[in-house]
């Protein structure tokens, strides 16, 4: 049967004559003026399906952020927060500390300081300093690196006598420049002058002696300060150990911690967790969490996932006593404050008791991190899955989209009645 060239099945020539005549029908329906007056543009889902996928990457982001911040508080994270570990000195007056090696466990060390290290001095005795000089100088100083032989005229090539500043200036010049491992300087008060000798390197090995005739700088070889060394006592994991050094400055812990030796006394030396890094990395915890506390509110219906890990943070990181000790509180909905002097107090009381809530077993780092790996974990599709289901509802309820459907495989296709159907129902 044959209706308008229409018919349920052909062959041969038929199927050009076929497509032929849909493409007059088609241009015919856009030529219609019924049909671009009843005609309704359908909206594009396009821009629904852009915006759950920037959601994904949203959500993506903010689980990530999460799962970092939660893990720079966790003890097994060897460069993070809890184990990035300080020195401090209990008495700077006593010794300072630096730490010059990672110190790996946090734990005390006793330190007993009996004696710092000197340099030898040796002080002339005062002369007015712009008396004329009553005599040459002509001695030599003997060092740990060397010797040199001062020698000083009284008097200057027009034979005018010099003062005894001018002596004992040019005195030092000869020793500074013979790099014998003695400083040398002028000291000049109330109008008198003397020689100040003094060793560059502390310790017993580095003292010096002066002989001959010093004329100006009488009494410069005389001891006033004996050079010594350091002695000290380090008491580590119960175990006491006397040392001496040549130098202040030295090393406990294996090398790991530096120490200035200032003066005589005790002085106690931790090794323990920054309490300012805490409470940075804590503060940065806090704000990822609510952050994606935010990003699952925002959306949330968007699918099941979303849903599911909601419900997941709104559980919170542990019970509010705990948090409560580490200076956060939780908010009505859900989300968390966080006050860091709560937190350096707390740590000052009970540092062990903090670090525990904090990083141990079932801690708030452990907990946050789990989430946020459960969170990473998601299937893309769950959520936004109720996303898709709307968009697929829209596209299947659009007729232009059936009518492509029946129509787009091939002439015989574009012969079916139902297709035929739809383009007949816009000329009505």
């Amino acid at each position: 049967m044959r209706i308008s060239g229409i018919n349920s099945y052909g062959m041969g020539s038929y199927v050009g004559q076929t497509a032929m005549n849909n493409a007059k029908l088609i241009q015919a329906l856009s030529n219609n003026p019924q049909f671009s007056e009843t005609f309704r543009p359908v909206s594009s889902t396009s821009g629904s399906l852009k915006d759950s996928l920037d959601f994904v990457k949203e959500y993506t982001s903010s689980m990530s952020s999460l799962m970092q911040a939660a893990s720079e508080l966790k003890s097994t994270n060897s460069s993070g927060a809890m184990r990035d570990l300080t020195v401090t000195s209990s008495d700077t007056s006593v010794a300072d500390v630096t730490e010059r090696l990672p110190v790996r466990t946090a734990g005390e060390i006793q330190l007993s300081v009996s004696e710092t290290a000197k340099a030898q001095i040796n002080v002339s005795e005062a002369v007015s300093a712009y008396a004329g000089a009553a005599s040459d100088m002509n001695f030599t100083l003997s060092g740990s690196a060397g010797s040199v032989n001062v020698q000083v005229s009284a008097t200057d090539s027009n034979g005018v006598s010099r003062t005894n500043v001018q002596m004992l200036r040019d005195a030092a010049a000869q020793i500074n420049d013979s790099a014998v491992g003695v400083r040398a300087t002028v000291v000049e008060e109330d109008g008198n002058a003397s020689l100040k000798l003094e060793s560059l390197n502390t310790g017993t090995a580095y003292g010096f002696q002066v002989s001959g005739e010093l004329g100006s700088a009488a009494g410069a070889d005389q001891v006033e300060t004996a050079g010594s060394n350091a002695r000290y006592s380090v008491t580590e994991n119960g175990v006491a150990r006397e040392y001496t050094s040549s130098r202040n400055e030295i090393t406990v812990n294996g090398g790991r911690i530096g120490v200035t030796l200032k003066d005589a006394g005790e002085v106690t030396i931790r090794s323990d967790v920054d309490s300012e890094k805490i409470a940075s990395a804590l503060s940065n915890l806090v704000q990822s969490y609510n952050s994606a506390l935010e990003v699952l509110n925002d959306n949330y219906g968007r699918g099941t996932g979303v849903d599911r890990q909601l419900r997941n943070l709104v559980r919170g990181l542990g019970p509010e006593q705990s948090l409560e000790k580490l200076g956060i509180t939780v908010n009505k909905d859900a989300t968390l404050n966080f006050d860091p002097e709560v937190l350096t107090k707390n740590m000052e009381r009970d540092s062990s008791l903090v670090k525990d809530l904090i990083s141990g077993t079932g801690g708030i780092a452990d907990t946050a991190f789990n989430k946020a790996v459960g969170g990473m974990n998601m299937s893309s599709s769950s959520l936004i899955n109720n996303d898709m289901d709307k968009i697929e509802e829209q596209t299947l309820n659009n007729s232009y989209f059936a009518m492509n459907m029946f129509m787009g495989g091939n002439a015989y296709m574009q012969n079916n009645y139902y297709a035929t159907g739809l383009m007949m129902n816009y000329l009505i």
